[in-house]
């Protein structure tokens, strides 16, 4: 009897380590429940694509009418023509191209013309007085001054990270602009950019 324990022992213990290998920890998607931002970020290969739907993402606003507050401006803007500066520097060329872009959504309220500018980074609380000059400077009325803080940009938007600036413009019937920029842009190629926004009026 008393060998038989021991014999027993081991034989529990082996199934016990044979049931354990065979056992994997379910993994999380970007679709299941408790994913985080950055698990689905980790899977971007490619830009989002055009004709494909942007996905919501919040920012912190800095300048508009939600300033101080998270908030998703695209949802808060849903099918309108919109507009998306994203940037990983405030220089004259971002603040040239945000002072047109706001111009422009002026000049097609009746179109319902939106805008927002995003800066991209691991540390924007130190953009933030300089997008408050930007506005004031700049007179932009039109084209909230946002920050995100995180350097690959929202989950889903495949941002290019070699470029400075990345314009995107999209309306309801999905993204008809993805442009990756360089950081110093000419009159010619601001004013190439503004123009497509003929692209996703209706």
């Amino acid at each position: 009897m008393r060998t038989l324990i021991p014999l027993f022992a081991m034989s529990l213990c082996a199934a016990v380590a044979v049931g354990c290998t065979k056992f994997k920890a379910p993994e999380l998607t970007a679709n299941a429940p408790g994913t985080l931002a950055s698990d689905a970020r980790s899977n971007q290969i490619v830009s989002l694509q055009l004709g494909q739907q942007p996905g919501a993402f919040q920012v912190e606003d800095v300048t508009g009418p939600a300033a101080g507050e998270f908030l998703c401006y695209r949802c808060k803007y849903s099918g309108k023509p919109t507009v998306v500066i994203f940037a990983r520097e405030v220089n004259d060329s971002v603040t040239s191209l945000v002072q047109q872009i706001d111009r422009k959504v002026a000049e097609n309220a009746d179109k319902k013309l939106s805008a927002f500018m995003v800066v991209v980074g691991e540390n924007t609380d130190e953009v933030k007085p300089t997008l408050q000059r930007v506005q004031v400077s700049q007179h932009i009325e039109n084209t909230p001054l946002t920050v995100f803080n995180e350097k690959e940009g929202p989950a889903g938007y495949g941002l290019d990270p070699k470029a400075r600036i990345q314009v995107m413009m999209w309306n309801d019937d999905g993204l008809k602009v993805n442009k990756p920029l360089a950081p110093h842009l000419s009159k010619e190629e601001i004013s190439e950019v503004v123009n497509q926004t003929s692209e996703i009026l209706n």
